[in-house]
């Protein structure tokens, strides 16, 4: 079994992790009298969960052709070292979703990964932690009435 096999068998368990996983984890919006609760929170994760299951196929069947070397034997430390902070941020995000909302939590990953890869104008990146999670806060859950975890001290 060659890497490209290994990974995308992985991708597949990842698919079926996820679909177990989705009806336990996703909450459920208050239900309003004479209000149409919107999109279900389980589409995107269901459509995340299938896409991911679809590519692992599609590449579980490609990968039996493919001879590549693995690459990530190669990588240096600086690049294992960004991963890792990567992997750790939005881990953090993940967490401070809930007690901080959406809001201030992705402002905070925003800036926080800028901060370390290296921000060249600081200004910019203040109105850019600000501006776009307020834009998507706004079009999920104004436009495709999709629960997001609201600013908790409003």
């Amino acid at each position: 079994m060659n890497f490209n096999t290994i990974a995308a068998i992985g991708f597949i368990a990842f698919s079926l992790l996820l679909f177990l996983l989705i009806p336990s984890q996703i909450e459920r919006p208050l239900l309003i009298m004479g209000q149409s609760p919107g999109l279900d929170p389980a589409l995107f994760p269901t459509l995340v969960a299938s896409g991911f299951g679809g590519l692992g196929i599609w590449y579980l069947v490609k990968s039996r052709k493919l001879r590549e070397t693995n690459g990530l034997k190669a990588l240096d430390r600086e690049a294992i070292l960004n991963v890792s902070i990567s992997i750790a941020v939005f881990v953090a995000y993940a967490l401070l979703m809930e007690p901080l909302g959406f809001i201030p939590s992705s402002a905070l990953m925003i800036f926080g990964l800028s901060l370390f890869y290296g921000i060249r104008n600081i200004y910019l990146v203040g109105v850019i932690c600000l501006a776009v999670p307020s834009v998507t806060y706004f079009i999920f859950t104004k436009g495709l009435k999709v629960f997001l975890p609201e600013f908790p001290f409003l």
